[in-house]
Order: structure tokens, then sequence, then C-alpha cells
């Protein structure tokens, strides 16, 4: 029998909290403070245009949690980045990345759906960001961004331009993105994602800072196939040695490609997606 949606997405919510509070409570008893940088992340899935200044880096680990799809469906993303300051105003990043994927399907001669569970190494990155303008400093916060990524079954690119502000306590930001990605499998397969994320947060305390991110993703070939609707709460945790991030989004609706019988696209985008981030001075 297969569990009711909304109830994979209470179990795997309580399941994540735990272990969020644990890594969390690890992470303040084994770090030494140390002294902080300005490439703290305020946002879960926005990104921000500060760099980091040059020779100096900073190590990030990442995790993205998504569930809840027609049938049973739950994937952890990890990604390790290392990131390093160029020089002014260029930041790059190598990162490491693996998933781990839980559904059910259909198998050929089943009379009902199996759960199937995979682990794997998917791919490397490698990305640089370059900062054009300071958002405190200049009239508006600009950067470029561009990610390649390449993996035994899965090749791709990435580009954003990043638009912030800060005005007082109040932090703005804005992406523009593109992706393409190639499927690398017998009968290798593309697909092209645009995107556009806004946020908004604000500095209760300089180390604190809760926000509201909304993103739209829409998913082309010919024509448009799909557009869905995010948003969600997230909050920023700043001390001297490190940071952390934690985003919450729920899909609000599907534009285009709705499953049918609801109001979301639950055949290729999740109900809920959760990003964790940690960055850790070095």
């Amino acid at each position: 029998m297969l569990i009711d949606t909304d109830f994979q997405v209470q179990s795997l919510l309580a399941s994540l909290n735990t272990k969020l509070c644990l890594l969390l409570g690890l992470s303040v008893l084994l770090l030494a403070p140390r002294s902080a940088r300005a490439t703290e992340r305020h946002f879960g899935f926005t990104y921000e245009s500060s760099v980091l200044n040059p020779g100096t880096a900073e190590i990030e680990p990442w995790t993205t949690l998504r569930v809840g799809r027609a049938d049973y469906y739950s994937e952890t993303d990890g990604r390790l980045a290392f990131d390093y300051g160029l020089v002014k105003n260029l930041q790059g990043a190598f990162y490491w990345n693996f998933s781990t994927v839980a559904e059910d399907l259909t198998v050929p001669g089943a009379t009902q759906k199996t759960r199937l569970n995979d682990t794997e190494f998917d791919s490397f990155s490698l990305d640089f960001k370059y900062k054009l303008s300071d958002p405190v400093a200049d009239s508006l916060g600009s950067a470029l961004y561009l990610e390649g990524t390449l993996g035994p079954l899965v090749a791709s690119v990435e580009g954003r331009v990043i638009l912030d502000k800060q005005v007082g306590s109040l932090l703005l930001a804005a992406n523009l993105v593109g992706v393409g990605i190639e499927h690398l499998e017998l009968r290798s397969t593309s697909e092209v994602t645009l995107a556009c994320v806004t946020s908004v947060g604000y500095f209760v305390t300089p180390t604190f800072v809760p926000s509201l991110e909304i993103r739209s993703e829409n998913g082309v070939s010919k024509q448009l196939d799909r557009s869905v609707l995010y948003a969600g709460p997230s909050v920023s945790l700043l001390t001297e040695g490190w940071w952390a991030t934690l985003a919450l989004e729920p899909q609000l609706t599907a534009f285009k490609g709705a499953t049918s019988g609801h109001h979301f696209d639950l055949d290729q985008n999740e109900r809920l997606q959760a990003r964790l981030l940690f960055g850790f001075h070095i």
C-alpha cells in the first residue's frame, strides 16, 4: 500500500528537523570561532553578489531535500564545495555532488509498485562568480555566475544574473537563471530550465536574518512544457567562524504541467523542497 503524500512530507520533515538540529549543535561545539567574512548566504535558493577576498577560502556543505510526488518520492542531494577568492571581485568553487533517491516504481511483471532506493555519486562541478558592483557601496549590487557540471550520466551548464541591494536592515535579491542539462544515457535527452528567484530578508540582529523567497521554474523544449511556483521562509544564522541557512519552499501551484487531479506538478517537481547550507571559513 502506498503511503499518503501528506503523511510522507510530515514524517520526512520531522526526521529532517531532528537531524538538522543535531548537526547544528555539533557544529557549534566542534568549531572554534574565527573572524567572519562578507560571503555569508542569507537565502537558501537565491545567490548574492558578494565574493571572497583574494587568497581566502571557505568550505560549504549543502543538503537539499525533495519530497512529495504523485507516488512516493524522496530525494536528498548533497554537495560539498570548496570556495576560493582568485583575484579581486572573482571567486571560484569546486563541488562534489551526490544523491540518494527512494521512489515507488512499477516493475514489469509486478502487480503493485515497488519502492527502490539508490545512492550514487552524480558529478563534479566548477563555478565562477564575478562581482560587478557592491550592494552596500553602490546603488545596486550585481554579479555574473557560471557553473559547469560533468558526471557519468549528466552534463550541464548554469548561468545566473545576480542582483541585490541592502537598504538599512532590509536585504533584497533577485536571480535570473538559465540551465541546460544533457542526460548521458543510452538515448541522450536534453532539457532547459529558466527560472526567476526573488528574496527579501531582514536583519533582526547582525547575526539573525529571517527571509522570504519566491521561485518560478519553467521547463522549456520547443515550447513551455511546465511552469511551477515555489515560495517559503528561510532563516540565516551568522557567527564569527561559520554561518548556516535553512530554507523551506512548498510548491504553491503549477501554471502549466499540473498532474491530473492536482493543482501541482507532481510528476517532475516535488510538493516540498528544503535546503540547508553551511559555510566554514578556513
